[in-house]
């Protein structure tokens, strides 16, 4: 006679290989590279599909002025405070790419970054603003041109920032509120893994909520970012890391001040400062509001909070590339963060005009190799 129960498995041995595989999950998902926050209550509100129209047309002359019948008051002479510095970026590599500008009279100067475009501009009535130009964020004092500071001045680590210090004058397309869902691959000390990530990113023409998550069951990370929908693309509140436990950034616009969870040092709140999230929806907002403004080998740079500090993020414009990914092929354009210091992650995004040029591909490389890879799988409502 032959046992019922000869061939079945020992329930110990299933448990034990279920536990590992739980484990195994979680110091993935802990130590994976995702820098790029969770809902905070934004879900109840009606959000918008259409692309929102935000900022300044980026080029053009003012907008002519009908001359009044009656004599009326002479305007205000506009109190044009001195230009900034903007340096053109002659290379692709990052290490060329930071920019600060030069001393002038008047107070608080802001680095520009500009496309190596050298074309004359169309003349600009006295009261019309600036030449616009890419999005403009002062770096970090560490990251400045070492002609700045004069020497045996003091370390210029928090530079008083007026809190309502406006961009040069520019266009931004803001997506539509939508679903993107990737498949994931990543490699962590040569092991390979799979996962799923998804993109979520809502607004309802003030407010905005993006989130990035991944999974690799039983787990999940999630990265959010909250904020507003200003003049200047987006605003955002709060930024946060959630795995086991949640770091968070606030942004402290009255004080000019990024303060964290950790307990890390507060950092100074730039202009045009973005999270390690917000700033890829931004990208993606710049470029839908002037596709034409970022020819190849330009860069931006842009302060990028992340949960423990900020830092400088320059991103280099590559080529157009046609990507094969698991829900067809797209076409793209790639930027590139290269790491400024040793540690630095190297960060590739692939934005597709299809998707409102939002991210098609995120890859995140780690200065040890380890690295995860996010590929565009599906499109659906938010």
């Amino acid at each position: 006679m032959m046992r019922a129960d000869a061939a079945a498995p020992p329930q110990g041995i299933l448990l034990l290989l279920t536990a590992a595989v739980a484990v195994a999950h979680v110091w993935v998902l802990e130590t994976a590279p995702l820098q790029l926050g969770a809902s905070d209550g934004l879900g109840r509100k009606v959000f918008s599909t259409r692309l929102l129209e935000l900022g300044q047309p980026a080029q053009g002359p003012a907008p002519p002025v009908a001359a009044s019948p009656a004599p009326a008051p002479a305007p205000r002479p506009v109190q044009r405070s001195a230009a900034p510095t903007v340096a053109a970026t002659q290379s692709a590599s990052p290490a060329q790419d930071v920019l600060s500008a030069a001393p002038q009279p008047a107070p608080e100067p802001v680095a520009q970054v500009q496309p190596p475009v050298p074309a004359a501009s169309a003349p600009v009535a006295e009261s019309a603003p600036p030449p616009a130009a890419p999005l403009a964020a002062a770096l970090p004092a560490e990251a400045a041109s070492p002609s700045a500071p004069r020497p045996g001045a003091p370390a210029a680590a928090d530079p008083p920032l007026a809190k309502d210090a406006a961009l040069p004058p520019r266009r931004y397309a803001v997506p539509g509120s939508v679903r993107l869902k990737f498949n994931a691959t990543g490699s962590r000390q040569r092991m390979d893994y799979y996962a799923m990530g998804e993109m979520l990113w809502q607004h309802d023409g003030k407010s905005y909520e993006a989130r990035l998550s991944m999974t690799a069951w039983p787990m999940s990370r999630t990265l959010s970012s909250t904020g507003q929908l200003s003049a200047d693309g987006l605003a955002p509140a709060r930024f946060s890391d959630k795995f086991r436990s949640e770091l968070a950034a606030h942004f402290d616009r009255d004080r000019a001040r990024v303060t964290f969870s950790a307990n890390t040092p507060d950092a100074a709140l730039l202009p045009g400062a973005q999270d390690q999230l917000s700033v890829f929806v931004q990208l993606a907002a710049m470029l839908g509001g002037d596709p034409a403004g970022f020819p190849e080998g330009s860069s931006i740079s842009v302060q990028a909070v992340g949960p423990r500090a900020a830092e400088p993020w320059v991103f280099v414009f590559e080529g157009q590339e046609t990507l094969s990914l698991p829900g067809g092929q797209q076409a793209t354009r790639r930027l590139v963060r290269s790491p400024r210091r040793d540690y630095d992650q190297k960060v590739e995004i692939w934005l597709a005009p299809a998707l409102s040029w939002l991210p098609a591909r995120i890859r995140i490389t780690q200065a040890n190799g380890d690295f995860i890879d996010q590929q565009w799988r599906s499109t659906g409502s938010p």
